[in-house]
């Protein structure tokens, strides 16, 4: 995830960003700092296959119809109490559609009381007025609504539905109503990069406080990447424009950012080395404390049936199983050699990844590697638009 407004604020702002990471890190006793392995990841949980939108990017291959075999309330109730005493950051509820599982509110309130900070992934489409109230009853910490265009036409045109684009807008607008912090998500393909300028500003027109910007990644759906994502020209334009707009926009209380796509803080830092060079040091700084791809570290995802994948996009290699052990033993005190492998992604990678001089900052999507790679989670990131030999951005 990379924070354009909060990279590009204020040097202030940049500068308590990152002694708060630094004085949470002071705080921790030294020997949890020294001894401790323990990693406590966002954890990604999808709880139902079932939606009601056919999106043409699914990374889930979403359905019509629940998994019959899909993880019981009970079974889910357990997993909560489980990452409770983990004491992990954030649980975000996603799907399939989360809000079309029976067993959402009940999951979310259980989460509530246990003390999880919970936040939802949704289409919008369900967000009605009351929904919105129980969804602010449950102390949900954020709606994260997926919205492909400023007008209906592309957007119900990628999510197979008539009317699913109205039904979004509805769904923000009853959440802001409900009080909910609510941010609209656009996942970029060649059909509607170009609506990311008219989207933001239909965003700061309705008051929305996010806007978070996904890059194509090629699995489930999305698999047909070559047919969908766009160019390397294409992809800079979209940045070029977020930059530009996380500088105007700065005192607005919009905030915008980019997820699955590390390189975004390169072409952030590559701009700044012209632009505004003595602020490069400090925004490279708290790039580098966000590390890059997170998968299989800072996050993980567990699906419907209770597999436990290094991240959302990789549900292909599955690392363990809730039915079977606990998350804790899998994640942290038996991790299988893939996990263990992909925490020290840095010292693997190759191609032009491995001899980056952004490594530190961002390494590539090891899914992207993988794909595009014969398979090689290390592989370099051939979407890149960096090129390390000729040090600029290339399109």
């Amino acid at each position: 995830m990379i924070i354009f407004s909060k990279i590009l604020a204020d040097r202030g702002t940049v500068w308590d960003a990152i002694r708060a990471k630094e004085m949470a890190a002071a705080d921790a006793p030294d020997d949890l700092i020294r001894f401790s392995s323990e990693i406590k990841p966002v954890v990604m949980w999808n709880i139902t296959q079932e939606c009601n939108l056919k999106c043409k990017h699914c990374y889930s291959i979403a359905s019509s119809d629940p998994h019959p075999d899909e993880l019981t309330l009970e079974e889910g109730i357990r997993f909560i109490d489980e990452l409770a005493e983990l004491g992990i950051p954030m649980l975000i509820f996603t799907g399939g559609e989360p809000l079309a599982s029976g067993s959402f509110f009940p999951l979310a309130y259980h989460a509530k009381d246990v003390g999880l900070r919970t936040v939802v992934s949704t289409n919008g489409t369900l967000v009605t007025p009351e929904i919105a109230q129980k969804l602010k009853d449950a102390d949900i910490r954020y709606v994260g609504i997926s919205v492909d265009a400023a007008t209906p036409e592309i957007h119900d045109g990628f999510r197979g539905v008539q009317g699913a684009w109205k039904m979004a807008m509805d769904g923000i607008r009853n959440a802001m109503d409900a009080g909910l912090r609510t941010g609209i998500r656009i996942t970029i393909d060649k059909n509607n990069w170009n609506q990311v300028p008219a989207l933001l500003d239909l965003a700061v027109e309705m008051g929305v406080p996010r806007f978070c910007l996904y890059h194509l990644v090629p699995t489930g759906r999305g698999e047909n990447i070559a047919e969908l994502d766009v160019t390397k020209a294409q992809r800079v334009e979209v940045l070029r424009h977020l930059y530009d707009k996380a500088i105007e926009l700065k005192d607005k209380g919009i905030e915008i950012l980019t997820t699955d796509s590390p390189m975004d803080g390169v072409y952030i830092l590559e701009r700044l080395k012209k632009e505004d060079p003595e602020r490069l040091d400090d925004a490279r700084e708290l790039l580098r404390m966000s590390g890059g791809c997170s998968i299989g570290n800072k996050v993980a995802n567990i699906d419907y049936l209770g597999n436990v994948n290094p991240c959302h996009f990789v549900p292909h290699k599955t690392v363990g199983n809730i039915r079977e052990r606990p998350f804790n033993e899998i994640w942290n005190e038996n991790p299988c050699e893939l996990l263990c492998e992909l925490r020290r992604q840095k010292e693997l990678l190759k191609g032009k990844c491995g001899i980056c001089d952004y490594k530190d900052v961002c390494g590539g999507c090891r899914q992207k590697a993988w794909f595009f790679g014969g398979g090689d989670f290390f592989e370099e990131d051939p979407t890149c638009i960096y090129n390390p030999e000729t040090k600029r951005i290339e399109v």
